[in-house]
């Protein structure tokens, strides 16, 4: 049977589909930004969006997921911060069960969890309320199943196949301070063998069995929700905040983890970009992660926080390369954030490079906004477009963002003026840029040219079910297009 029958039926869109509620004149010509923002976003609540690719499993539940978990795991509530502790509850705490009748106690800690009361003060309110509200989920983030299977709950609520979650995966060695500081040398070479000689990757059984644990839990938890269907895969995170020899110790750890583990698919840096040890290592940290990837045949994909910085966070020195660095000299293939673009230097040549390599920009305009207070015409995700950068959007910390990545793409349209063509290349970009294994659906990321085995001209349904089954990348861009024909089948002057 030929394929064509097939391909029709996946890319088609009904354009004689009868026009109901917001399937209006208002949609035509890709003009969301006609729709109020009402119905805008109940039109892009169910558009399908492939994947979350910059997304902190810890920043996924809202605050009041957390105090519903501390009530249930017996936790307290610290009165004068909002802090969930371990039991049992004392002075200066409440048990968080109470809360439920304490409304002011309640309302104090969703607040400090989040950045919900968008404060405007003579603090970095938005930047020091953001980050610190990880150290305040306290207990309350250590089950690691339930905040999967959460993150998975939410992902199908938003239409979302596939997420990349940052998380910490160590063991005790790597953290350490007698070992990784006895190994750190200076010289990378040098200080590697230490840190192997110390048995650093003895630990990577003990974590490969953390991580089944967890998914054997997240599994429980969602028993027959469709959001079991979710794929979930991880990304190591590094704190750029700590030593050299701390940040060195957790590299080599999360590379060889990577190499060991399917699940986990890639490294990243995180932590606040303008932190002092930060800024003054943020070349070494490069150069340590370049050295890495060298050493390991470039076979652990590689995306980076960086640009996260403004004026008021950083001085022209330091907003000058954090970009730069990566596209000149690291192998990496996403940058997360790069807000800081128009200061940095050769900033034209830079977008110009990063459009060369295909270095596709995880844009975060929830965390944007609510961190360094940069939106509209002051945020350059239009430059990148501009320029042919490839754009993903992604959620950061919806919890503490108080957001979805719905709200995202929303944002997007109010924020940035993006049409409906510009959210499906991203959403198609999501899964094109993912560091999901497999040949992609689309020959050179061409969206519109399929690969022969599923063309029209392949001519047989079995070498594209083949082609398919032997990529988990191909297979879920498969059924974002399958997704898309219904979506567009609802809405057709989307189209």
């Amino acid at each position: 049977m030929k394929k064509i029958i097939l391909i029709c039926a996946l890319l088609a869109v009904v354009s004689c589909a009868p026009r109901t509620g917001m399937q209006d004149q208002s949609l035509q010509n890709n003009n969301l930004q006609t729709l109020s923002p009402v119905e805008l976003r109940m039109v892009i609540a169910e558009m399908p969006k492939g994947a979350d690719l910059h997304t902190h499993l810890s920043g996924i539940p809202y605050a009041e997921d957390y105090l519903k978990w501390a009530a249930e795991d017996n936790a307290c509530i610290v009165k004068s911060s909002g802090k969930i502790v371990a039991g049992p509850c004392g002075d200066g705490t409440l048990a968080a069960k109470d809360a439920y009748s304490n409304a002011k106690i309640w309302n104090m800690a969703v607040s400090e969890l989040s950045v919900r009361e968008n404060r405007r003060d003579n603090q970095l309110w938005g930047h020091d309320q953001f980050f610190g509200a990880f150290g305040k989920m306290g207990v309350a983030k250590y089950n690691t199943g339930r905040l999967l299977a959460h993150a998975a709950k939410q992902a199908d609520r938003d239409h979302v196949q596939y997420l990349e979650v940052m998380l910490s995966m160590y063991g005790p060695k790597s953290s350490d301070e007698k070992i990784v500081n006895k190994a750190w040398t200076g010289n990378f070479a040098e200080s590697l063998k230490n840190l192997e000689d110390s048995d650093l990757y003895g630990d990577i059984e003990a974590v490969v069995e953390n991580i089944n644990s967890a998914e054997k839990e997240k599994s429980r938890i969602l028993g027959k929700d469709p959001a079991k269907k979710v794929h979930i895969k991880y990304i190591n995170q590094i704190s750029r905040g700590n030593d050299p020899a701390s940040v060195f110790a957790q590299l080599a750890f999360a590379f060889k983890l990577a190499l060991s583990d399917s699940r986990v698919v890639g490294i990243n840096l995180v932590g606040p970009e303008d932190g002092p040890i930060a800024m003054r290592d943020y070349e070494l940290h490069m150069k340590m992660v370049s050295f890495f990837d060298s050493r390991w045949g470039h076979s652990v994909p590689i995306t980076l926080h960086a640009g996260e910085l403004t004026p008021a966070l950083a001085n022209p020195e330091g907003l000058s390369n954090h970009i730069g660095l990566i596209v000149d000299d690291v192998n990496a293939r996403r940058i997360g954030h790069a807000v800081d673009l128009p200061y940095e230097k050769g900033a034209e040549s830079l977008v110009k490079k990063m459009k060369k390599r295909q270095m596709a920009i995880e844009i975060l305009l929830g965390s944007n906004d609510a961190i360094l207070k940069v939106s509209g015409k002051e945020h350059p995700l239009q430059t990148y477009l501009k320029a042919g950068v490839p754009v993903v959007l992604a959620s950061d910390d919806m919890g503490i963002a108080r957001s979805t990545l719905t709200d995202e793409y929303v944002r997007a349209v109010l924020d940035q003026k993006l049409t409906y063509q510009q959210l499906k290349e991203a959403a198609r970009n999501s899964l094109e840029y993912s560091f999901l294994d497999g040949g992609s659906l689309w020959v050179n990321r061409a969206y519109g040219n399929m690969v022969k085995a599923c063309s029209e001209s392949s001519g047989v349904k079995d070498e594209c079910d083949k082609f398919l089954s032997g990529s988990p990348k191909a297979d879920l861009q498969w059924n974002l297009e399958k997704q898309f024909k219904g979506f567009e089948s609802k809405y057709p002057y989307l189209k």
